[in-house]
């Protein structure tokens, strides 16, 4: 299928709803996880949930806007993370096509090896633009290596490294209990229904 009707088939249908649902999914449990300091983003879980429903474009549109609106209401870092979400999108809806997301087993896979990727996209906006500090609860790690000598770069890369595959390990899961858990009527309206287990 030619790109830009495969675009136009993944905004078709109940697409719209559902990733203004992703993008607010996305903004809640983000700032609730930034609110707790707790050691993990949890932002990307509507971009996910999209991109296994819908797709990557879809899953692309849903983190952008997630970011752009999380910088508007006051977290500006959020715009310049833009490219990672992109990743977390595109590759999501990849990995779903390939039926990544019938088992939780092969979903770990996915998370560890979408944490890399994000840790290695991310790493140098957050060194380069924000000496390594983006006020989360992942700060205190790179302060951590910064302290044993490595430099800003080095400490915000083995920061991600550490970090960034636990939690989209731990999005990918919830993302695939959640969509075990959907009533199949509901899973078979949107058009990436086969990506899902039931």
């Amino acid at each position: 299928m030619p790109l830009r009707q495969r675009i136009r088939a993944e905004f078709s249908g109940p697409a719209l709803p559902f990733i203004a649902f992703g993008i607010a999914l996305n903004l809640t449990i983000g700032q609730i996880a930034a609110v707790l300091r707790i050691p993990l983003y949890l932002d990307s879980i509507g971009t996910v949930l999209v991109a296994v429903l819908v797709g990557p474009y879809a899953g692309i549109i849903a983190g952008s806007f997630a970011n752009i609106m999380a910088a508007a209401v006051g977290n500006p870092t959020m715009m310049f993370f833009i490219p990672v979400v992109v990743v977390i999108g595109a590759f999501t809806g990849v990995i779903a096509m390939a039926g990544w997301f019938k088992r939780w087993y092969w979903c770990v896979c996915g998370g560890i090896l979408q944490g890399i990727l994000a840790a290695i996209v991310s790493a140098p906006i957050s060194a380069y633009l924000f000496g390594g500090t983006t006020m989360s609860g992942m700060d205190a790690l790179v302060y951590y290596f910064r302290s044993t000598g490595h430099n800003i770069l080095t400490s915000v890369v083995y920061q991600g490294l550490s970090s960034d595959p636990i939690d989209k390990t731990v999005t990918y899961l919830i993302v695939f209990f959640v969509l075990r858990n959907l009533p199949l009527r509901l899973v078979s309206k949107f058009r990436g229904a086969a990506n899902v287990a039931h």
